[in-house]
């Protein structure tokens, strides 16, 4: 007896093993016919019904409903019958389905539709707390959520309060999102966020806030970001103040630089190859004569005061460039203009380190200036080959001024 009820529980097994087995096989057609018998045969199987819904559009609604009644703690069958309750114009099913996959599943994919939900049907004050928990557990690429957010207002402190969660990798990506739509105002307490957190995996969102800021010539905002990351020691510079301290940032070269902000910009011209040397520290700029005639090599932005007397020194060595080297600096104001009027020339042909002193007024409302290093082949001589050695730029007030 007791080896006869073995048999029939092994017996009932296998007939259960291939049951599932032959439903699955059928589910794989993909056909409706197919997944109704697959579902007659394991009417539990949620992964059925979702399937037969997708076939079934019209019945979509009562499909889902059937199989969420079966499986009562699956949220993702909540889901499903959301989005096709939603399709078919029945609001409040839909948003009680959605409802009830956030209350059975915490993550981010239910509160994430919930918010979707809201935002297509305009109900920003629902929306925005939902928007604000699914970020707040979010992973990936969240723009569309920030883009949705801006759809419903315009206001930025009211989006930034209501929507974003103080969360360094939300707080990042939103940053790099504001910077790229140009939304610059917006973007400036986000950053002051990000440097409250003190998190480095945030400096290169910091760093491309700054240039954005710069390019855009706002001095100001883009020394509070500076000086933020200095005064977090997130990057090796001290902070950065118009007319006083190291002026330009890594004036002597003696670290790598970030390429980045208030720091060296590197050009890389076709022909012209740039290479640190570290004893002494400096910067070897060599030419291979078959550079462009006008080309920008190095740049920096520095900040400056209006209507004051300057002095830019730079400190270098030439080796098989002459005298007519077409070597020269210029300051680039926000206009354009070259504050050094076109005096910043470094000549070569001479023997051994030489420093070149240009003096130079600042305009009035002057706050911002872009010092470049470039080469421009003179007229009547042959492109240069050979190399330059800087050793130190540096950019300070003039005696009379520093008063």
């Amino acid at each position: 007896m007791v080896a006869l009820a073995a048999l029939a529980l092994i017996g009932a097994a296998l007939y259960l093993a291939d049951r599932v087995a032959y439903a699955d096989w059928l589910f794989g057609k993909g056909d409706a016919a197919s997944i109704r018998q697959a579902i007659r045969l394991a009417p539990g199987t949620a992964a059925y019904y979702s399937s037969l819904a997708q076939a079934e559009p019209g019945r979509a609604v009562e499909i889902l409903e059937k199989a969420a009644a079966l499986n009562p703690l699956d949220s993702s069958l909540r889901l499903d019958l959301g989005a096709a309750a939603e399709r078919r114009g029945d609001f409040p099913k839909a948003e009680a389905s959605l409802l009830t996959a956030a209350r059975l599943d915490p993550g981010f994919a239910p509160s994430l539709a919930l918010s979707g939900f809201y935002f297509r049907r305009r109900a920003a004050e629902k929306f925005w707390p939902v928007v604000k928990a699914a970020l707040a557990k979010s992973h990936g690429d969240v723009w569309e959520q920030f883009r949705q957010c801006w759809t419903l207002s315009s206001d930025a402190p009211t989006i930034l309060k209501q929507a974003i969660p103080d969360r360094p990798e939300v707080l990042r990506q939103y940053l790099d999102f504001l910077v790229s739509e140009g939304r610059l105002d917006a973007a400036q307490p986000v950053s002051g966020r990000l440097l409250a957190h003190n998190d480095r995996g945030s400096l290169k969102f910091l760093l491309n806030d700054c240039d954005h800021l710069l390019a855009d010539g706002r001095a100001a905002d883009a020394l509070a970001v500076w000086n933020g990351l200095a005064q977090r020691k997130t990057i090796p510079y001290p902070e950065l103040t118009a007319g006083a301290g190291e002026s330009p940032v890594n004036g002597d070269f003696r670290l790598p630089g970030l390429d980045a902000a208030f720091d060296w910009h590197f050009a890389s011209p076709a022909g012209i190859y740039v290479d640190r040397t570290l004893r002494p520290p400096g910067l070897i700029v060599s030419f291979s004569g078959k550079q462009p005639d006008d080309a920008a090599i190095l740049s920096q932005y520095v900040p400056l005061l209006p209507h004051r007397r300057y002095v830019l020194a730079v400190r270098y060595s030439v080796s098989g460039i002459a005298a007519e080297s077409g070597l020269m600096c210029t300051i680039e104001s926000a206009g354009g203009q070259d504050l050094l009027h076109g005096e910043g020339l470094l000549p070569g042909g001479a023997g051994g380190e030489v420093t070149q002193e240009i003096p130079f007024e600042t305009p009035d409302q002057t706050t911002l200036g872009r010092l470049i290093l470039g080469y421009r082949r003179m007229p009547g001589t042959m492109r240069i080959e050979g190399s330059l050695t800087l050793r130190r730029v540096a950019l300070s007030l003039a005696p009379e001024e520093d008063r």
